[in-house]
C-alpha cells in the first residue's frame, strides 16, 4: 500500500508486477529478500513497508538507484533468520575496518578449518580492539605485548611433579637435545637473549628419558655458556662462579640427618680463610725487632690457626706466658694446640680459653722462631 512516483509515473496502491519490475533505468537484482517494519527507498522514492514482510523479487539491473532499509542500524552486520527475514544486532558491529564481537564466539564450522592469514594475527584486548596485545606472527613467534602470560586450568600430574603447559621439541633423539625457554629484554637501544632454561635428555640411547635441567646464562658480548645442571638423580653440578650467601647466618641445613642426642644445630652458616698478624703477647721475651705471621680457617663456629712469632736475635716464652692477644675471632669454646722452636726439639701446649689470647703452658727457651697452632670455638 503508499503511493509511489517512478520515471513521473504515479503508482497509488498496490503493484503487482508478473514479470520483472524496472525502476529508474537498470536494476540490481534483489531476489527473494524480506523487508518489515521499514521503508524502501529506490532512488529518491520511498516506500513503506509496514509490519508485515514484504518481498521483493526479480529486482534487476539497479545501479543509479539505492534500497535504503530504515529498519536497519549504521555499523552492524545485516543477516537473515530464519524465513529470509533481514535483521541484525547490536552484538555484531563492523565499520569498515573493525569486526566486533560484543557477545558469543567465533566458531569453526568445519573441523580442520581455521583462521588464515598472509601476515601476522593480532589480537586486540584493549578498549574497542584498538590495543594489539598479542600477536601470531607466519614463523610461528608468539608474543604478548604486555602484562602476564597465564596458563590456567587442571594441571597434569604424576603425583610429584605438576605442570599446566608444556613444551616439545620432535627432533631426533640425541644427547643434550630438549626443550627450553630464552629469556629476552630490552637492553638500551636493542633487544638481546639474556640467558635460558633446559629440560634435555641426558644421552642418545633410543627410548630412554633420562633427563637434565640445564641453565645458561652469556656475559655481555659472549655466547651462552651452561653455569649450572641438576641431572637425572639429582646431582647439582655448578660449571662456573660459586654459591653466594645472600643473608647472614643463613645457609646449608643438614637436617635431614639423624642428630646425635646432643645436637644444637645442624645448621652450617660460615666459611672464611685469611690471614692475621700476631700482636706481641707479655708472655714473650725478645732480643732484638718482632715480626709475626698468621693464617686461620673458619667453619661454621669452628676456628683453626697458625701463627709464628720472631726476634730478629732471638724469642723465648714463659710458662703461661700470653704469645699473642688479637686472636681473628673471640673465644666462644675453648681451644687447645701446641707451639714448638724452630729447631722443633722442644714443644709446649697451648691454650685459646679467653677473649682473644694464646697462652703457652710451657716455658720455651730463645730461639730464632716459636710457631704455634690451635683450634677453637667462636
Amino acid at each position: 500500500g503508499g503511493t509511489g512516483t517512478v520515471n513521473g509515473i504515479t503508482l497509488t496502491g498496490t503493484v503487482t508486477s508478473s514479470g520483472n519490475l524496472t525502476l529508474g533505468g537498470t536494476l540490481g537484482s534483489i531476489a527473494n529478500s524480506q523487508l518489515s517494519n521499514s521503508a524502501v527507498t529506490i532512488g529518491s522514492t520511498s516506500i513503506s513497508l509496514g509490519a508485515t514482510s514484504t518481498t521483493l523479487s526479480g529486482l534487476t539491473g539497479v545501479t543509479s538507484s539505492a534500497i535504503t532499509d530504515s529498519g536497519l542500524t549504521s555499523g552492524r552486520v545485516t543477516y537473515a533468520t530464519t524465513g529470509g527475514l533481514l535483521t541484525d544486532s547490536a552484538n555484531l558491529q563492523f565499520n569498515g575496518t573493525n569486526l566486533t564481537f560484543s557477545t558469543g564466539n567465533l566458531v569453526q564450522g568445519t573441523a580442520g578449518k581455521g583462521l588464515t592469514t598472509g601476515s601476522a594475527i593480532s589480537l586486540g584486548l584493549g578498549t574497542n580492539g584498538s590495543t594489539s596485545q598479542v600477536t601470531l606472527d607466519t614463523s610461528g613467534n608468539f608474543t604478548v605485548a604486555a602484562g602476564k602470560f597465564n596458563v590456567s586450568g587442571t594441571n597434569n600430574n604424576d603425583g610429584v611433579a605438576y605442570w599446566l603447559g608444556q613444551l616439545y621439541n620432535s627432533a631426533a633423539p640425541a644427547a643434550g637435545v630438549g626443550s627450553g625457554l630464552s629469556f629476552a629484554t630490552l637492553v638500551g637501544t636493542f633487544g638481546a637473549t639474556i640467558c635460558t632454561v633446559e629440560g634435555i635428555k641426558e644421552n642418545a640411547t633410543v627410548d630412554d628419558y633420562a633427563s637434565a635441567l640445564k641453565f645458561t646464562t652469556r656475559a655481555n658480548g659472549g655466547a651462552f655458556s651452561e653455569k649450572m645442571r641438576i641431572d637425572s638423580i639429582g646431582n647439582v653440578k655448578i660449571n662456573l662462579g660459586n654459591i653466594t650467601q645472600g643473608t647472614a647466618a643463613t645457609g646449608f641445613n643438614f637436617t635431614a640427618n639423624t642428630p646425635a642426642s646432643g645436637m644444637t644445630s645442624q645448621l652450617l652458616n660460615w666459611y672464611e680463610e685469611g690471614t692475621w698478624t700476631p700482636n706481641q703477647g707479655a708472655g714473650l721475651t725478645l732480643v732484638g725487632a718482632f715480626s709475626s705471621t698468621g693464617k686461620y680457617t673458619r667453619i661454621g663456629r669452628q676456628v683453626r690457626i697458625s701463627g709464628t712469632v720472631t726476634g730478629a736475635t732471638s724469642v723465648a716464652v714463659t710458662a703461661a706466658g700470653v704469645i699473642t692477644t688479637n686472636l681473628p675471632f673471640t673465644i666462644g669454646t675453648a681451644g687447645h694446640g701446641n707451639a714448638t722452636n724452630a729447631a722443633i726439639t722442644v714443644f709446649a701446649a697451648v691454650i685459646c680459653n679467653t677473649g682473644t689470647t694464646v697462652t703457652s703452658a710451657g716455658a720455651i727457651a730463645a730461639t730464632g722462631t716459636i710457631t704455634f697452632s690451635a683450634t677453637y670455638f667462636v
